[in-house]
Parts: structure tokens; C-alpha cells; sequence
């Protein structure tokens, strides 16, 4: 009963957004989706397997595909993720420009739902404990002053150049509206410096996230031991065009005797070709601080290929484990 409530409440949310979208302003907002600042899976802060400890506060991209490759001491773990949004998987991106741009109680919780996305991700156990670790997670963005939609005039840009063009009107199911006759690269670079150049913003997400150890098969297994809730709360400042201010408050294990506190801060260079983060955060589970790094850098196609480096908690009281991580990840934005 409690599921069929929920799965009632959100399709009336999206009636209505649907609706609301037939006011003759209506847009698609998944054209507008920029590529860059690409958040961590949240399946993946569950297991521990974020690249980071100081996560990302920006909006998530509509889908995500994550995989991975984690090196520390004597142990070499692959994994898989994939993160979604349920407003994009059910179709709801075509909206009203003027109900999205809303600052009613209902405008910003239908922004907050577009921005909220669901998340799984599944690894060998190469401790041994189990055959499989399993993920997932719920992420949700609060605040969000860099969203082109809401604060630039990118939609209408977009418009009036594919008039200038002579393109007819896109339909409203349409995502992408380039190569349409129309070169559209120089709006989106410049929405991109716009958002980037916001300084002071802030951006605010927060996400809850389960892991677990298999009991047999992934899907044929006896069920799941060892669970771990994940809560956390992340908020990223834009201290220029290419600086962002990072910090990150988690509750480890929150609902079983072992819970611990981490919390972290962080530094973000931005480039047009790589983003560099650098990150000190102190970790209740062995009372030190852990330093880390990582490079994230733009390919073709809306990928990217991420690279860290920090030290973990050791298995023991011994001194922290350094610990390596390679990331290849692909996301729906509007990439060129």
C-alpha cells in the first residue's frame, strides 16, 4: 500500500508537470543539461567506492554509467554503476518554462524532483566475506542557482537562433536540438561560463545510500548481510569561474553501534579539458585525517576518465592504506 501511495504521488507530480507544460511556453528541460560538474554515483558513497571523500554538491546528469576500477594493498576491484533519474526514465522532462522558473512551493519541489535520481551499483567482494557487494542509493539536488533553465536565458537563446535559422520549432519530445542547421555550441559555452562565473553560489545536494554483502548469486542468493546506511549532506561554492569551495558532513553505518562521523573539505580547479580536486577529510572510523586527490578528464562522446589517489582506514590499527582508483564514466548532457 505504502509503495502503490508513493508510485500515485509521483505520477501526479508528473501529470502535472505535463499538464502544466500545454500553458504554450513549454520546453524540454533535458536540452539544457551542460557538461560539467558530473557528481559521484551515489550507489558508489555507499560502498565506499566514490573516488573522494569531499563529494560534489552540483545536480546530477538524467543517467549515468559508471566503471570502475579500485586498486589498494593485494587487492585489484572492478565494479559497475548506474544512476537515473525516475522524472527522465518516465518521461518528464517537457515543461512549462514559466511553472519550472516558479518559486511556489510547488515550482521548487518539482525542481528538486528533476534533480533527484536513483542509483545501483554491484562489485566482487575480493574480501572474501561474500560473492558480491551490492549498492544503492538516492541522491537529490536542494539548491541549485546554477541551473541554466532557472537563472539564464538559454532556452530563449536557443530559441531565437533556430529562428534566426529558419529551423522550425522543435517538437516537444525532443532532446536535442542540434545539428538542426544551426550551430548551437557558442550558447551552450556561453551558458557554461555564465554558471561557472556564479561566485558565491552555492549548491546543495544531500543522498542516502545502503551496501551489502550477497549471500549467494547477485540475484539468486539467499539474501544480504553485513548492511550499511550511508547518510550525507554536500555543499559546493563557486568562488569564481574556475574555483569551487567543497564540504562534505557523512554519518557512516548511522542505524547500527559501529556509526561514525566524516567530514571533509575540498578545493575544485576547473580547465575546458580536466577539473583537479584536492580534499582533507577526517574519518571517525580510525580518528586520522586522509588526504586525496583526483583528476577528471573530458573525452568525446559526454564521457569522462577520472583518477584518485587517498589513504583509507586500514584493516587494523596500522597506519592508513594508500589506496588508487580509475574511473570511465558516460552521462547525458549536451556535450560537443
Amino acid at each position: 500500500m505504502k509503495r502503490l501511495i508513493g508510485l500515485s504521488a509521483v505520477g501526479a507530480l508528473l501529470a502535472s508537470g505535463t499538464a502544466s507544460a500545454r500553458d504554450g511556453d513549454n520546453i524540454n528541460l533535458y536540452r539544457y543539461v551542460l557538461d560539467m560538474d558530473v557528481p559521484e554515483s551515489p550507489a558508489l558513497v555507499a560502498l565506499e567506492e566514490a573516488p573522494l571523500r569531499v563529494l560534489l554538491g552540483a545536480a546530477p546528469k538524467p543517467v549515468m554509467a559508471t566503471v570502475l576500477a579500485s586498486a589498494a594493498p593485494e587487492t585489484l576491484s572492478p565494479g559497475l554503476g548506474l544512476d537515473i533519474a525516475p522524472y527522465f526514465l518516465f518521461g518528464g522532462g517537457i515543461r512549462s518554462l514559466s511553472s519550472y522558473r516558479s518559486n511556489s512551493v510547488a515550482g521548487r519541489l518539482m525542481r528538486v524532483l528533476t534533480k533527484t535520481t536513483v542509483s545501483a551499483a554491484l562489485l566482487p567482494d575480493t574480501s572474501g566475506g561474500g560473492p558480491w557487494r551490492v549498492g544503492f542509493g538516492l541522491r537529490t539536488t536542494f539548491h541549485d542557482p546554477h541551473d541554466p533553465v532557472l537563472n539564464s536565458p538559454l532556452p530563449e537563446r536557443v530559441a531565437e537562433e533556430l529562428e534566426r535559422h529558419g529551423v522550425p520549432p522543435p517538437a516537444d519530445s525532443d532532446e536535442d536540438v542540434s545539428g538542426r542547421g544551426a550551430d548551437l555550441s557558442a550558447l551552450f559555452d556561453q551558458a557554461e561560463r555564465e554558471m561557472r562565473s556564479r561566485s558565491g553560489d552555492l549548491q546543495v545536494s544531500a543522498g542516502w545510500g545502503v551496501s551489502a554483502r550477497t549471500e549467494g548469486g547477485v540475484f539468486t542468493g539467499d539474501g544480504l548481510r553485513d548492511t550499511r546506511h550511508t547518510l550525507w549532506m554536500t555543499g559546493q561554492a563557486a568562488l569564481g569561474r574556475r574555483f569551487d569551495a567543497l564540504a562534505t558532513v557523512q554519518g557512516l553505518d548511522v542505524f547500527r553501534s559501529g556509526r561514525a562521523l566524516r567530514a571533509g573539505v575540498g578545493v575544485q580547479r576547473k580547465t575546458s579539458v580536466a577539473d583537479f580536486r584536492a580534499e582533507l577529510a577526517f574519518d571517525g572510523t580510525d580518528q586520522r585525517f586522509h588526504p586525496g586527490a583526483a583528476i577528471d578528464v573530458k573525452l568525446p562522446g559526454c564521457t569522462s576518465a577520472l583518477a584518485s589517489l587517498t589513504t583509507a582506514p586500514g584493516t587494523t590499527e596500522d597506519a592508513p592504506v594508500l589506496r588508487g582508483q580509475l574511473q570511465l564514466r558516460w552521462y547525458f548532457a549536451q556535450c560537443r
